[in-house]
């Protein structure tokens, strides 16, 4: 019988043992052993403008391209050229940190001979729709990687080494040729060695030779409409410690209709970089007061092959927090080196831990990244209690956020959330499973997700401060207390606890400061009453909606048209340490729905495997392209995962729940109607929230890009048979993508 987290450790021989609580000290990290003061340095945003550099000085810089015509194969085309390194910096975060800095790895533009400006964040990309960008990556990544590299990690036949210097660059959300995608087998490293998949990345035309050794070339067509999308790294057994180590930024794509929305007044806009809204990317660290400095940390322990569960093989490190506080050599230690999942203690935006930002009493828009390692976000915006400007009064809502796009672009019609706040809740049943369609919450936003938010603060009283606040569970939904960090609350395993104004905390993440007209130089005249159109469409739902249009499907439409669709699992199992391993599965059968039978073989299927199969192993999931398919996929996990799609985006059909208790077959019993999409998730996206115990449905249109030459033939599929484009679709929390819920998504060319 398939069995979630909870049933099968329960079951497991091992409970006996006392798994439960080493699954428990898994997941905790709440080792920062410096109290970093909240709200005390203001946010880094984009470039050099009034809103950009804080107190420290600190900014993400923005990338300057030069414009490039290349002699293609089929006639000349002209490209927004990038170049960047990939290296080692230092920056400090915060003035409450020990020692000169943190060492941080990430993409410095070096483009025209420039000077790196070495920047946590830097390096992003803002694009203009319909002009492509052609990129080189140059791997400088020092020999040794700032953060523990754990070759027990699926790295057999890819990089047996498991060295420390590869990367492979994903344009997160791009519509891109599969040797631009940056997947984990299109990996290079700086002294040249390349995965399996990676074929010299040549432009015809940029390059004759193709890319240097230690470089990669990446085409991006931009053949996309507005949204916000991000490239990070994605090599094979290194995603989650490169990403953790600052291989992150974003990329911005702009177009004529968002435009003339800001010409209209329609959207809020400011000067220079901030035209198109304040990035606000959220993420969790922990930082340690030790050797290190202020590094930010990432669980380490020597595990070996063979090493079950006892003894633990464990090795001298800062991680090893057993239920007794001990660290080194302590026999009741779990060994942590490729964690079920990551939960960090310290709330970083744009970097910087606890920031806040000054505004006028004006509209503003933000663009919001979830870009933590495991870490759901339930939103809301509450004022500060009276007489502290540190902790939210939880009684006392903050203004409305008008969620106007997704990480597919904008939405089919505005909406309005903070209206009032919802905190998060859920029902469990007695067995401890998610009872579905009972989770509650305000602005949810899980790994990779994106949200475009206006809020407005004309309403708010002068000199007010608004906490961004969120209150989700980690792991979500269902949590363990150890991992919540709040005000009077238990720091990690001792007895301390976080005091009042300081971390660490991760539900008070950043403040909002309202001050007088022209604090930033926006003048002293109030917003243009157009800018409250989207407020008031979203909460009346009357006016002309000024979004552009978004078609929708609906699932018995799609099968009267006879499109295909695939019946697909999450699952978990154990690996040969004795981790948590999270795997996707194929169900090659006949599902029972609640129609009529729907058939879900699919191109190339070599058979059914529900409990899930190795990133390596041959491909199941291979589209043709120019099809629409619809994808059922069945959670029997005890997790919300947040499942990214490369190459396409989905629209969200219905989720439906089944019987999970009961559920071992592959074949999954429905035990209530399906419901729609949230409103804010009626669009284009791609990454979805699947919940434990619903068969979420989506549906995709299968479309290579246009490209001025001919894309090869992956090689790594071509030695298994299969001739065409390599993807892949996982999980975006970072731990399970690499541990290993992962799989191929092939299309084969027309």
């Amino acid at each position: 019988m398939g069995l979630t987290r909870r049933r099968f450790i329960k079951a497991s021989a091992f409970a006996s043992m006392g798994i439960l609580a080493a699954q428990k000290m898994a997941w905790a990290f709440g080792n920062s052993t410096t109290a970093i003061r909240k709200f005390v340095k203001r946010l880094p945003s984009l470039g050099l403008n009034p809103l950009a550099a804080n107190e420290d000085g600190l900014y993400i810089p923005v990338a300057s391209p030069i414009k490039r015509t290349i002699a293609g194969p089929k006639g000349p085309y002209t490209v927004d050229y990038y170049k960047f390194q990939i290296s080692q910096y230092t920056q400090k975060l915060h003035g409450d940190l020990p020692g000169t800095g943190a060492r941080f790895i990430g993409y410095q533009d070096i483009t025209n001979g420039k000077t790196p400006d070495s920047k946590y964040l830097g390096g992003v990309i803002i694009a203009k729709s319909g002009t492509p960008i052609q990129a080189t990556f140059v791997n400088k990544m020092p020999p040794s990687h700032i953060l523990p590299v754990d070759t027990s990690a699926p790295v057999a036949g890819v990089d047996p080494l498991g060295d420390p210097n590869r990367a492979a660059v994903h344009f997160h959300g791009g519509e891109v040729p599969w040797m631009s995608d940056g997947g984990p087998f299109d990996w290079f490293a700086a002294d040249g060695r390349t995965g399996l998949s990676f074929v010299n990345n040549q432009i015809p035309g940029a390059n004759p030779n193709g890319a240097a050794v230690g470089e990669a070339e990446y085409y991006y067509p931009m053949a996309q409409s507005a949204r916000l999308g991000w490239y990070h790294d994605h090599a094979f057994g290194l995603t989650r410690i490169n990403a953790y180590a600052g291989m992150a930024s974003g990329l911005l794509i702009v177009d004529n209709f968002e435009e003339n929305l800001i010409n209209l007044g329609i959207l809020p806009t400011l000067p220079g970089y901030l035209r198109y809204g304040i990035p606000l990317v959220i993420q969790d660290k922990t930082f340690w007061a030790g050797p290190d400095g202020d590094d930010p940390n990432y669980p380490v322990s020597g595990a070996k092959p063979g090493d079950l569960w006892y003894p633990w093989q464990y090795e001298s490190s800062r991680w090893g927090v057993g239920p007794t506080g001990v660290g080194q050599n302590d026999p009741t230690a779990l060994p942590v080196s490729t964690v079920p999942e990551f939960f960090a203690d310290t709330m970083l935006v744009n970097g910087c831990p606890y920031p806040y930002l000054a505004v006028e009493p004006r509209h503003y828009r933000f663009r919001i990244l979830n870009g933590s390692q495991a870490r759901f976000f339930n939103l809301q915006l509450y004022y500060a209690q009276s007489g502290d400007a540190g902790e939210p009064d939880l009684k006392k809502a903050g203004p409305r956020m008008i969620q106007i796009g997704t990480e597919g672009g904008f939405l089919r019609f505005p909406v309005a959330l903070n209206n009032p706040p919802v905190p998060f809740s859920a029902t469990f049943d007695t067995a401890g499973d998610l009872v579905p369609g009972t989770l509650k919450y305000n602005l949810l936003v899980a790994p990779g997700e994106r949200a475009d938010v206006i809020i407005d603060f004309s309403k708010c009283p002068m000199g007010s401060k608004i906490i961004l606040y969120s209150d989700t569970p980690a792991p979500f939904p269902g949590g363990d207390s150890i991992n919540d960090y709040h005000t009077g609350g238990t720091i990690g395993f001792g007895t301390s606890t976080t005091a009042s104004g300081q971390g660490p905390n991760t539900q008070t993440i950043m403040q909002f400061r309202v001050g007088p007209f022209n604090t930033l130089g926006q003048g002293t005249k109030a917003d243009s009453p157009t800018l409250g159109l989207l407020e008031a469409l979203a909460v009346s739902k009357l006016g002309v909606n000024p979004l552009p249009g978004v078609e929708s499907f609906a699932l018995a439409t799609l099968r009267k048209a006879g499109v295909k669709e695939r019946w697909l699992s999450l699952n978990e199992d154990f690996d040969e340490f004795g981790r948590l391993l999270q795997r996707l599965g194929t169900i090659d059968s006949f599902h029972p729905s609640n129609d009529t039978p729907v058939a879900s073989p699919g191109y190339g299927h070599s058979g059914s495997n529900w409990l899930g199969t190795p990133l390596e192993d041959t491909p199941t999931e291979i589209a043709r392209e120019g099809d629409v398919e619809v994808w059922h996929i069945v959670n029997t996990t005890a997790d919300s995962h947040p499942m990214h799609f490369h190459l396409v985006n989905v629209q969200v059909l219905q989720r439906t729940p089944f019987d999970l208790a009961n559920y071992g077959s592959g074949i999954p019993t429905f035990t209530g109607s399906p419901t729609g999409p949230d409103p804010n998730e009626k669009g284009w996206k791609e990454t979805v929230r699947m919940n434990p115990g619903e068969v979420t449905s989506v549906v995709m249109r299968v479309k290579l890009p246009a490209v001025p030459f001919t894309v090869p033939n992956s090689p790594r599929l071509a030695a298994q048979g299969i001739f065409g484009a390599e993807y892949v679709w996982h999980c975006h929390i970072l731990e399970h993508e690499e541990h290993d819920m992962m799989r191929p998504f092939v299309v084969i060319p027309k």
